[in-house]
């Protein structure tokens, strides 16, 4: 359990100081930028079930969210051209500046954070967490 209670704080408080330098300097939340690169991993544009499935938000909250960034000019819906129960969400140009603009302030308040911590050593925790959250995953779908 220290384990797991180490694991739900610190990312907590990461979160809270990422949101703080997307904030101090100008960017968009956290929340909305993750969903700019949900859709731009998504070759631009992607369902309100593709930012549901890579966020692992409910269907309302990622609706909600998608709601926001067209509010905010940063997205657009369109009808989806197979599919007529679906739309699919777009960036605008304002959204692709949000989003390098986010990326940029992201990546240099990580470099900061990290510090001193080597480039093998992450990626070698990003390959185990990944792999953490492939078998958790794997195991909510056979549940």
């Amino acid at each position: 359990m220290d384990f797991f209670d180490l694991l739900v704080r610190y990312e907590t408080e990461l979160w809270n100081h990422l949101e703080d330098r997307l904030r101090d300097g100008g960017g968009v939340s956290l929340a909305r930028l993750s969903a700019l690169r949900v859709v731009d991993h998504h070759d631009r544009r992607a369902r309100v079930q593709d930012v549901r499935a890579d966020l692992r938000i409910t269907v309302g909250a990622a609706s909600k969210l998608v709601d926001r960034l067209e509010r905010d000019g940063l997205a657009t819906r369109r009808p989806h051209p197979d599919d007529r129960r679906s739309s699919l969400v777009e960036l605008t140009p304002a959204g692709r500046d949000a989003l390098a603009t986010g990326t940029a302030l992201l990546d240099g308040a990580m470099r900061e954070h990290l510090g001193e911590e080597t480039a093998a050593a992450l990626a070698a925790a990003t390959e185990v967490l990944g792999r953490l959250d492939a078998r958790l995953t794997a195991a909510a779908v056979t549940a």
